[in-house]
């Protein structure tokens, strides 16, 4: 693991969190639910979760994906995706997880998603 795996930024009071690997693991999963788990405690229910450079991701930090959709849900939240891999996207229609995702090719397009949601 290396510090600046994972960035975030703020825009208009939405937490981007940018994550700067290719293959998200459980190696990585643990550093990211407390990342996570962060933003919701201070109060951050608006969140993008950029995983435009991941080709591959794992049952351990899918699931965290989905604790932290839920997490987020209970406070009147929402979670916006960014991913862009076609493999990605197939396991996770696969999966039938894209009906739990809302999945965006773009920041520009998840961080307008939110302009007509609150």
């Amino acid at each position: 693991m290396h510090p600046d795996d994972f960035t975030y930024e703020v825009i208009d009071g939405v937490v981007i969190e940018k994550i700067h690997f290719s293959r998200a693991t459980f190696r990585e999963a643990t550093i990211f639910k407390s990342r996570l788990d962060r933003y919701v405690s201070l109060k951050h229910y608006k969140i993008i979760i950029d995983l435009s450079e991941c080709s591959f991701i794992d049952s351990t930090f899918l699931g965290v994906m989905v604790v932290v959709l839920k997490k987020v849900a209970e406070k009147s939240g929402e979670v916006k995706f960014i991913i862009t891999d076609q493999s990605l996207l197939i396991t996770l229609s696969t999966t039938k997880l894209h009906r739990l995702f809302n999945i965006y090719s773009t920041k520009e397009e998840a961080l307008k998603s939110f302009e007509n949601s609150f």
